[in-house]
């Protein structure tokens, strides 16, 4: 399944999501500034260049695509090697983990065939979404790391600090997870009072690597740009509710992605029927309620120490998030941030459903399994289709926002010179910015950014050349009028106007 998803995407070249997007502008920008950051121009004097750290997103979505395309391969190319890669890598991982949770073969093999055929993992192929496939790949190796030093000796602290920085990198959400991972461990063994000074050891091995990670990630990421981690102005209890019904769901259902389908027959833009992910959440819980029953009362006596270790690192996991939402974060209600607690819990829910002694649940399993593995297979089939008719740009990726007029646009007006500052294109999405070679360049999330928030951008000085390339929808909702008064030294009359097909180009000279 694997190899053949990496055959017809290698062919059909993959589309990149704006997330990693906005991570490869940072690559591209390696040369001219500091690791990790992305060329932007100086507000005070847009022919200057300015660099921002990228804090929203950690490298491993960039830099192991970006090495491949380094070393002459195309970066359409390089994505279906690292996807790949990643997939095989986090098959075997599961594979290793669920064993030394003492699951038998079968059951393992039952469990990673589904998992397989699922849309979360058939889905990274298709559309780059970053750090989503290289976690599925290094989360079971940590996790069987932490499983494998329980007993708690001080030597384990360089190992669990590594393993979590190799987390981090693949994906932000990573740390809280390897940190969720190392305090589940300290408490999991049973009768931890039988032996109370292996216990306090366990505790004192988890506090001190849990603190070595939260001070190296303040000083030498949080502080230095914005994340969704970052509190709001204000507590928001409605949003931490929400996202604590949405965790409970997902540890149950985004293995499968349930929610994800369930968000696409009652959310999808074409026939929308909610506004939120919330209420098919709600639902789901009340599956995910009767299956964590089962699971509990099937294992708790020849599984116990998983049980706790799962549910654990599941709870500290998902109350972080949680806390996140509470002081007014920007993450979203996304069932893919449970991916990896509800991958841990779905070997125990395989097997007690194999175990099952009621036929009526071992069908209710199948149809629910079945569901998932078709919707794995149809989103991958739509995808290729789909992605097939979108236009290849000039580093082998598929553009879903670009259309064909743009990307033929750009390359008339990306031309070297000697001044490369000479000209900027000022472009709506970060995948559309990465068809710029020679001259400069800036992204932003229009489609997505709040009116109020485009009106307080401003930007001064001018340059030779300035193109805007904005949606017609854009213009006829006011947000490129925003954009183009953000250059407050250009006056109005200064823009001239071209049509491009469903997009608009403004350009201004000096």
């Amino acid at each position: 399944m694997t190899l053949a998803y990496a055959a017809l995407n290698a062919y059909v070249k993959p589309v990149v999501w704006s997330d990693s997007g906005f991570g490869l502008l940072a690559w591209d920008s390696r040369h001219d500034l500091p690791f990790n950051q992305a060329a932007h121009p100086d507000s005070q004097d847009i022919s200057k260049v300015a660099g921002g750290f990228v804090a929203a997103w950690t490298p491993g979505q960039y830099v192991l695509p970006g090495l491949l395309e380094a070393a002459g391969l195309s970066l359409g190319s390089a994505i279906v090697i690292v996807v790949t890669a990643a997939s095989l890598l986090g098959l075997w991982g599961w594979w290793r983990l669920y064993r030394a949770f003492g699951f038998p073969p079968e059951t393992v093999a039952i469990a990673l065939a589904i998992i397989a055929a699922t849309r979360h993992f058939s889905v990274a192929f298709g559309t780059y979404v970053g750090g989503e496939p290289l976690l599925f790949a290094a989360a079971p190796w940590f996790m069987l790391l932490v499983w494998r030093l329980d007993e708690g000796h001080w030597r384990a602290v360089l190992p669990l600090v590594a393993g979590s920085a190799v987390l981090f990198f693949a994906k932000l959400s990573g740390l809280i997870l390897s940190a969720a991972a190392i305090g589940a461990a300290a408490v999991s063994p049973a009768a931890p009072w039988n032996d109370w000074r292996a216990a306090l050891r366990r505790s004192a091995v988890a506090s001190v690597s849990i603190g070595i990670l939260g001070i190296a990630f303040y000083f030498a990421w949080y502080r230095h740009g914005w994340s969704g981690a970052m509190p709001g102005d204000t507590f928001n209890g409605a949003a931490a509710l929400r996202m604590a019904v949405l965790a409970y769901s997902s540890a149950w259902g985004a293995a499968l992605s349930l929610g994800e389908l369930g968000n696409y027959l009652f959310l999808h833009p074409n026939q929308p029927l909610l506004a939120s992910p919330i209420p098919v959440a709600a639902v789901l819980a009340i599956p995910a309620t009767l299956t964590f029953y089962l699971v509990w009362r099937r294992l708790r006596v020849t599984h116990a120490t998983y049980l706790r270790f799962t549910t654990l690192t599941a709870l500290a996991y998902c109350l972080v998030l949680v806390w996140i939402r509470l002081r007014g974060g920007a993450i979203g209600e996304e069932e893919r941030y449970f991916r990896i607690v509800s991958l841990m819990f779905f070997i125990g829910i395989v097997q007690t459903m194999l175990d099952a002694p009621a036929k009526w649940l071992r069908l209710s399993a199948l149809g629910v399994a079945l569901l998932g593995v078709g919707y794995g297979i149809a989103s991958q089939i739509s995808h290729l289709v789909t992605n097939q008719a979108y236009p290849l740009g000039i580093r082998a990726f598929r553009h879903s926002t670009a259309s064909t007029d743009v990307i033929d646009f750009i390359r008339r007006i990306d031309l070297a010179s000697p001044d490369r500052q000479s000209t900027l294109i000022y472009v709506t999405s970060p995948e559309i910015a990465l068809e710029v070679r020679h001259v400069r360049v800036m992204a932003n999330h229009a489609d997505f950014a709040d009116a109020k928030d485009l009106a307080r951008v401003a930007y001064r000085g001018r340059v030779p050349d300035l193109y805007v390339i904005v949606q017609n929808k854009l213009v006829a909702n006011g947000k490129a009028g925003l954009m183009l008064r953000s250059f407050r030294d250009y006056a109005i009359d200064d823009w001239q106007e071209m049509p491009l097909g469903s997009f608009t180009v403004f350009h201004a000279g000096r």
